[in-house]
């Protein structure tokens, strides 16, 4: 796939989530907006991740690296909800 295949991709990928965070917003689901946005959130994370910080072609070592640090996160947020 060319780059301006993958950047055009990704615009519209991007934008699609957008517009799901967005219209989201407008419809009131209770519990589910939560759900939505944050899918929607990590869908754009692993579109950014993989198109623009080239995880997709690169080794094992970057890839490893970003499920350490999502892994650290969890944690962390975690951590955070249980003290609430």
């Amino acid at each position: 796939m060319s780059d301006l295949a993958k950047l055009t991709f990704a615009y519209l990928a991007l934008l699609a989530l957008l517009a799901l965070t967005v219209g989201s917003s407008f419809v009131d689901l209770g519990g589910f907006n939560s759900a939505i946005n944050l899918a929607a959130a990590a869908a754009k994370t692993v579109v950014i991740a993989l198109l623009f910080m080239h995880l997709a072609g690169e080794g094992i070592l970057p890839r490893l690296a970003v499920a350490a640090v999502g892994l650290w996160l969890a944690i962390l947020f975690g951590l955070t909800l249980i003290g609430q």
